[in-house]
């Protein structure tokens, strides 16, 4: 067996702490690329793996007979699969004999007891009694395990200590599954737990708030956490100044922000909102419940890092109809108005530091509807004026193509028109202005640059899909291809390892000549980028393709991960150009 040590990550190549360190790395960054792929560091094979656990599985074992060949004690319960609960990484760490013989036996089965429940709970949504099946099941697995297999190995499990050993275990196990207070207290006393705060709503309802303080100790307590920032926030200050925008604090916004320019110790934290519908699969749709969501995540981490799902942490969540009314509103977010304020003003001092380090807003990104509504901006985008960057009328919006043609929002402006809504009620039409945003506490947020478009709702559920719609609609309307032949190209093209897991659903006929795309926003994308191979033989005789040549040369610039303010004009020109053609050759 080899005897290699791990200094650094095969995939990314970032510095690691010997084995162990690496497998916790490829778990932890790794563990949900797509475009997993990676040899053995500790096989002479090259041997490729793509898939992560199997790789995974491949490397422990490596380890395991590591740890036969140096004669260490064997672990009990610390070296069993992980899962993604784990802000505590005891069970993957390899520990001296001396240390192993200072922990309880009892309090290591507590954890891993509590773990297990967790994986079975969160992977599988099972309900709370379920959590007590499984207690009693495991309870009676036990007593068969000693009355049966002990007896018969010859050790005695009469005596006194060994009935206590079990009336501890069995008590352990009841303790934990007994009710979800008990379960909740036991995930907070060995992972961190942080508790959703219970806000009770003057309609009734009940809105749930994790306190972004707690959550944030607990992600530096990490190692390598708070240096990964270091690092990158060093990487990112060798763009300053410089052609390329490889970052939100390289950009003009980025660089205006005050607390930025007055605090050299200062994270970027970026907010998003979603709603999701949840629904009794009994009572079908028309029992669908809508709720509300908000993450966040540290704008300051690497791109490999920030791309995880994992680097995604619930907020808060409410009931989509208690947004209507006003009161809900302002109670709903007035704790999570004071945390940020806190955070920005006061800051947190973290582990190893003399002095706090301060957060800040950098952007809140959502869909239109949700950006209009916590900006306290007009919510009817088919009249009035309905844009929160400017001053144009929906009438006017299929006319105007250029920014020099209206008048652009500044924050200033802005301010005004609200102390004029305020004053003045009935003129919120003139404006476009409902109310003052409900975020406007925040020292660093403002409606007019905090809420940028959002790529994935504007780009790949907005216009991608719109102009894939149309082009194929024109294709049958063309008389290239028929409705059904292009339903079959799209169902029988053989997608690269990349896309498979993206592949398009099914199309139905109707959806080609009702020009709609069906599926995910990924999903929609993966067409767009590959409909240039599915309709390879014919695109030279597609009517308007040029249009599809067009925007995808404005999409590379957008989806950049290094985009250079040298091309902005190039983008406003392509841009205006695009639309100008599109709302000309297929308006409606």
């Amino acid at each position: 067996m080899s005897t290699k040590r791990v200094h650094q990550c095969t995939i990314c190549f970032i510095s690691v702490d010997g084995s162990s360190g690496y497998l916790r790395h490829i778990r932890q960054v790794h563990g949900n690329d797509h475009r997993f792929s990676t040899s053995c560091p500790l096989c002479d094979s090259s041997f490729i793996f793509t898939y992560s656990k199997s790789f995974i599985y491949h490397f422990r074992k490596h380890l395991s007979h590591r740890l036969a060949d140096q004669e260490k004690l064997p672990l009990l319960l610390f070296n069993q699969d992980q899962t993604d609960v784990d802000n505590d990484n005891e069970f993957e760490q390899q520990l001296p004999s001396f240390e192993i013989e200072k922990r309880d036996p009892l309090v290591e089965l507590k954890k891993y007891y509590i773990k297990m429940l967790l994986r079975l709970r969160e992977g599988h949504v099972l309900p709370g009694n379920v959590m007590k099946t499984v207690a009693s099941s495991v309870s009676c697995l036990l007593q068969t395990f000693c009355d049966g297999l002990l007896s018969k190995l010859n050790l005695d499990i009469n005596n006194i200590i060994s009935r206590d050993h079990y009336q501890w275990i069995e008590k352990i196990l009841f303790e934990i599954s007994r009710n979800e207070q008990s379960f909740i207290a036991s995930c907070q006393e060995y992972f961190t737990f942080v508790k959703p705060i219970e806000i009770h709503l003057p309609t009734g309802s009940k809105a749930y708030y994790i306190p972004i303080r707690d959550v944030l100790l607990n992600l530096f307590e990490k190692c390598d956490f708070y240096e990964c920032i270091k690092q990158e926030k060093k990487y990112i200050s060798h763009f300053e100044g410089q052609d390329i925008l490889y970052h939100y604090r390289n950009a003009e916004i980025g660089r205006q922000q005050l607390i930025l320019q007055k605090k050299d110790n200062c994270l970027l934290l970026q907010l998003y909102s979603d709603d999701l519908g949840i629904v009794n699969p009994l009572m079908g749709r028309s029992s669908t419940h809508k709720l509300t969501t908000f993450y966040f995540s540290i704008d300051d981490l690497p791109a490999r890092h920030n791309s995880s799902l994992n680097a995604v942490h619930l907020l808060l969540l409410y009931s989509r109809k208690d947004f209507d009314d006003e009161r809900n509103r302002r109670i709903v977010f007035a704790q999570l108005c004071q945390d940020l304020t806190s955070l920005e003003n006061d800051g947190i001092v973290l582990s190893g530091d003399a002095h706090p380090t301060y957060f800040t807003i950098s952007t809140l990104c959502a869909d239109n509807l949700a950006a209009h509504e916590l900006g306290g901006f007009t919510c009817a985008f088919n009249s009035g004026y309905c844009c929160r960057y400017c001053l144009t009328h929906h009438q006017d919006m299929k006319t105007v193509y250029n920014e020099s043609q209206v008048l652009i929002l500044t924050t200033t402006s802005h301010d005004l028109q609200v102390k004029q809504v305020q004053n003045v009620p009935r003129d919120k039409s003139i404006y476009g202005i409902n109310e003052e945003s409900i975020l406007s506490a925040l020292p660093s947020f403002h409606p007019v640059i905090s809420l940028p478009p959002d790529i994935m709702h504007d780009i790949l559920e907005g216009v991608m899909p719109k102009l894939t719609g149309c082009l194929l609609h024109t294709i049958v309307s063309s008389r290239l291809c028929s409705a059904a032949q292009i339903c079959q190209r799209i169902k029988k093209f053989a997608y690269g390892v990349n896309d498979k897991r993206n592949r398009p659903p099914s199309f139905k006929e109707k959806d080609i000549l009702d020009k709609r795309i069906p599926g995910k926003a990924m999903e929609k994308y993966c067409l767009f980028l590959n409909l240039p191979f599915i309709l390879f033989d014919i695109i030279e005789r597609i009517p308007y393709w040029f249009l599809y040549e067009l925007f995808r040369q404005i999409w590379d610039i957008l989806y950049s991960d290094y985009p250079r303010r040298s091309w902005l004009s190039t983008l406003e020109e392509s841009i205006c150009e695009f639309v100008q053609l599109f709302q000309t050759i297929l308006p409606g």
